[in-house]
């Protein structure tokens, strides 16, 4: 198995770094029981974090993994850091998404108000011009 050769062969560790989507619950998806993009947890509580494949078969690749993760704790978190890299892309893209229609909806909005404002301004005007008419009366 990938992982487990992942993780007999790794070489270096750092702690992982928060991920920039963190607050976007609504443009965080799961998909079994991993959450999409970089790990920022083990499911046992610990900070995961990132180390270097020693493998042959994937050397010099970077994980996210559990810091006291092995081949007898199946349970732990493993993610390859590529593939979190382009899930956290892919949501990314998937906010900005939905910001530009957000931004687009606010856009119309404010126009309507800038409207309304102007439509205001000539009210005031309008009055202003009776009020006038009525005291040279």
């Amino acid at each position: 198995m990938e992982e487990e050769d992942s993780a007999r062969g790794m070489s270096q560790s750092v702690k992982a770094s928060s991920s920039s989507t963190s607050g976007g619950g609504s443009w965080r998806h799961r998909r079994g029981e991993r959450e999409r993009g970089f790990p920022k947890f083990c499911r046992c509580g610990e900070e995961a974090v990132i180390k270097t494949s020693g493998t042959t078969k994937n050397p010099g690749r970077l994980f996210h993994c559990c810091p006291y993760g092995s081949e007898e704790y199946k349970s732990r978190i493993f993610s390859w850091t590529d593939e979190c890299m382009v899930e956290e892309i892919y949501d990314l893209k998937e906010m900005a998404s939905d910001l530009k229609g957000e931004i687009s909806e606010l856009r119309g909005e404010m126009g309507g108000l800038q409207n309304d404002i102007e439509r205001g301004k000539m009210m005031i005007e309008s009055e202003k011009n009776m009020i006038g008419c009525c005291v040279v009366l």
